[in-house]
């Protein structure tokens, strides 16, 4: 099942037939049906299904398996009372099917199959747990055993905020010196190589190749912790990083300063996280990069990406953006093209892969409660 986020996107354009229900509908499956993404059958729904639908066409209900919009016949299913199931799934994994896979209701070996996906198809299903790795299945949680799928790693990008001597907050942000010294030296002792941004882009469009354990290591913010703390441990692997910098708050209390950026710059390179628009509009409750026009948003990351390049010389290129708080709109994508800028970081999790939108690259995000197994699996899209 390749991958269909622009699908999502596109989908009005493409079904213009949609009748959009003000409420999504609960359905349960009369006979075994074939699910279809575009054209192409990818999985099998069995008798007795219950899924939730989204939208529907004349012939057709769409629903999602993982993160992927499908579509089955209207024939073959009827609406029922049940409640609705919920959509999102957290902590994406990409994996690949080698023979035709079972679904099941349950993750036990006992269980009831409510469906079936075809052989190569790439799907997303969760976090392994125990013995199985669970999916989204119309709203509902099925459950596919871990020995039936291929985990499929692409590059994992690590984002990190502000580093603690010792933690005394509960921000989950806020990670130990300890802690993390003890994953750079995971990372070191594993064989891992730390890449730029440019060069994850490149992978990303299939124009170079990289080392098989890759990782781009990003802190956001602009955190004076970066400089002494991680810093002096990232310089002592010969690692690089990269540092999402909100240039109106340099040179202020417990931030970098302009003295930080060029002395650190064989460790870091100094990216966009917008100059003042890290914040939320009070009255819409929305991110200015959701709120704003496209030229508004332009016009403060031009100012952030001039800050920076004064800073360090013009001959140091501002490429990336990491958006605040993870939120975009199409007006804050066309702003970041128009800034010549070539690819931007969300807070979405899962690891990156080739093919993937440069300007809604995802990240893992690391936690203080994120044990060195988590962390491990994280880096191998687990």
């Amino acid at each position: 099942m390749k991958k269909l986020i622009a699908l999502l996107l596109l989908s009005i354009i493409i079904f213009p037939t949609f009748t959009e229900a003000s409420t999504v509908k609960s359905i349960k499956i009369t006979e075994a049906t074939a699910v279809f993404n575009e054209n192409q059958k990818v999985a099998v729904f069995e008798k007795g299904t219950s899924l939730t639908v989204m939208k529907e066409a004349e012939r057709y209900y769409y629903t999602l398996i993982g993160n992927d919009e499908v579509k089955f016949s209207k024939q073959k299913a009827k609406v029922t009372k049940d409640e609705p199931g919920t959509w999102k799934g957290a902590h994406p994994v990409r994996a690949k099917t080698a023979t035709y896979i079972q679904i099941i209701d349950r993750p036990a070996k006992n269980a009831t199959v409510i469906g079936q996906i075809q052989p190569n198809m790439t799907i997303q299903v969760q976090r392994l747990k125990g013995d199985y790795f669970p999916i989204i299945l119309g709203g509902k949680t099925g459950y596919i055993h871990k020995d039936q799928l291929k985990i499929e790693a692409g590059i994992p990008v690590l984002m990190y905020h502000d580093i603690l001597r010792s933690k005394t907050d509960t921000n989950a942000s806020t990670l130990e010196i300890e802690k993390f010294k003890e994953q750079m030296d995971y990372l070191k002792t594993n064989g891992w190589t730390t890449i730029t941004p440019q060069q994850l882009e490149a992978w990303v469009m299939k124009k170079t190749a990289l080392p098989k354990k890759s990782v781009l290591i990003t802190f956001d913010d602009g955190y004076k912790s970066t400089i002494d703390l991680a810093y002096p441990i990232l310089k002592t692997h010969g690692f690089k990083a990269t540092s999402f910098v909100i240039t109106s708050r340099i040179n202020r209390l417990n931030t970098i300063s302009e003295i930080d950026m060029i002395q650190t710059q064989d460790v870091y390179s100094y990216q966009n996280h917008t100059h003042g628009f890290h914040m939320f509009n009070s009255l819409s409750n929305k991110s200015m990069l959701e709120l704003e026009s496209q030229s508004t948003i332009l016009n403060d990351l031009e100012q952030a990406n001039n800050a920076i390049e004064e800073i360090l010389g013009y001959n140091h290129r501002v490429t990336t953006l990491a958006y605040p708080y993870g939120k975009r709109s199409p007006q804050a994508i066309l702003a970041l093209r128009s800034a010549g800028m070539t690819s931007g970081y969300t807070i979405d999790e899962g690891n990156v892969f080739q093919g993937d939108s440069l300007f809604e690259l995802k990240r893992q995000r690391i936690h203080s409660s994120t044990t060195l197994k988590d962390f491990a699996d994280k880096l191998v899209g687990k």
